[in-house]
């Protein structure tokens, strides 16, 4: 029987999902995407769990699209049809728990644009993040072009998504896309009990009005953004 291409536990409140495909660089083909897709929904759904950790098993934590599925079936374009079905990427950004992201070795393409979906990303010291897609003909297809200006400066992101080039988790931090740099052995651990800590402050229900309210304050006017706040402050006080 072959290994699961990922891997699901809790840590008391906290689920972990480990992309277990170490032997390909933890690489994003359609079964891993679609039992990502399948997780999510589940965690969604799922009153016990208030916090989620993405980590990779293996050297780093993803190295992008799985490229050998390129060509082969199902065609790009019935890829594309599921995608619209089952997106994915939004699902990761929507989710309402708070998510963070365990960088060790690297992540690049795809596994950094998952990455920049989350709300923290911890990286281990001398960590690769680069986004190549551009220099090699293509377009960053998982949201990577929306999710660097969202955490730098537009000039910065639009140098960072052209020239495909490669910079460390330090720099990383320097250009806001790293949260914390940490020793690789510590990484996952400090990840986890950071999140158990960040969830333990407030009621579940407030934690995630707060992450909806910042979340799509970022796609709303502000006078929308404004209105939706007010909604949920009057919700928040019959908590009370």
């Amino acid at each position: 029987m072959s290994e699961p291409v990922i891997l699901f536990e809790k840590d008391e409140n906290v689920a972990i999902i480990t992309f277990n495909r170490p032997d390909k660089l933890n690489s994003v083909n359609a079964k891993l995407r679609d039992n990502f897709y399948e997780l999510i929904k589940v965690i969604q759904d799922d009153p016990t769990i208030d916090a989620v950790v993405l980590s990779g098993n293996g050297k780093g934590f993803c190295a992008g699209g799985d490229l050998t599925e390129f060509g082969t079936d199902p065609s790009v374009i019935e890829k594309r049809r599921i995608r619209l079905q089952h997106d994915l990427w939004d699902d990761i950004r929507r989710i309402k728990q708070p998510v963070a992201v365990a960088i060790q070795g690297f992540a690049v393409g795809a596994g950094l644009e998952i990455a920049m979906l989350c709300d923290f990303r911890f990286a281990s010291k001398g960590a690769v993040l680069s986004l190549p897609e551009a220099s090699l003909g293509m377009l960053a297809a998982a949201s990577g072009t929306q999710g660097l200006p969202r955490l730098m400066p537009q000039g910065l992101a639009l140098e960072f998504a052209l020239s495909g080039v490669r910079i460390t988790a330090e720099e990383g931090l320097k250009k806001k896309i790293i949260s914390k740099i940490l020793a690789e052995e510590e990484l996952l651990e400090y990840t986890i009990n950071y999140m158990k800590e960040i969830v333990s402050v407030n009621n579940p229900e407030i934690t995630s009005w707060v992450k909806s309210l910042i979340t799509t304050g970022l796609d709303d006017s502000l006078e929308q953004g404004l209105f939706e706040e007010e909604i949920l402050v009057k919700r928040a006080w019959a908590l009370k």
